[in-house]
C-alpha cells in the first residue's frame, strides 16, 4: 500500500512496524546525530530502496505460493461444500444394525451357537 498523503492518514511504516509519529521523529533525530546531516539522506534512500526490493520479493513469493496452492485449496473447498450439503439430505434406506448379535432373537442366537459347535467338531 502506498501512502496517500491525506492528513490523518496513518504512515505505512506505522502500520508495518507499529511505530507512532513521535517514535519515527525520534529515530530520524537519532540517525541525524549518529550519521550526520551529510550521510543521513543517502542512508535513508538506501534503506528505502532495500526495503522496497524486499517487499517486492516477499510479494512475489506470496503470489507464487498462492498460485501453487490455488487448485488444491479450491478442491478442498469444493469437497467441504459437498460434504456440508450432504448432511442436510435424509437417508430413506434403513441402516444395518451395528451389532447384529444384539438384534437377533433368542432362537436365532441358539441356532448360531449350535451351528458354531457343530462346525468346531
Amino acid at each position: 500500500m502506498l501512502h496517500t498523503g491525506r492528513l490523518g492518514a496513518q504512515f505505512y511504516a506505522g502500520r508495518v512496524f507499529n511505530l507512532t509519529g513521535s517514535e519515527i521523529i525520534f529515530l530520524l533525530l537519532a540517525g541525524l546525530v549518529v550519521l550526520g546531516p551529510e550521510r543521513l539522506p543517502g542512508v535513508i534512500r538506501t534503506v528505502g530502496r532495500v526495503y522496497g526490493e524486499v517487499r517486492k520479493m516477499a510479494q512475489g513469493i506470496e503470489n507464487e505460493i498462492k498460485d501453487t496452492f490455488a487448485d488444491p485449496v479450491s478442491d478442498l473447498k469444493k469437497t467441504a461444500q459437498d460434504i456440508r450439503a450432504g448432511f442436510g439430505e435424509i437417508d430413506t434406506e434403513p441402516s444395518p444394525p451395528m451389532r447384529p448379535e444384539r438384534s437377533a432373537t433368542p432362537e436365532e442366537l441358539a441356532a448360531r451357537e449350535a451351528q458354531q459347535s457343530e462346525d468346531q467338531q
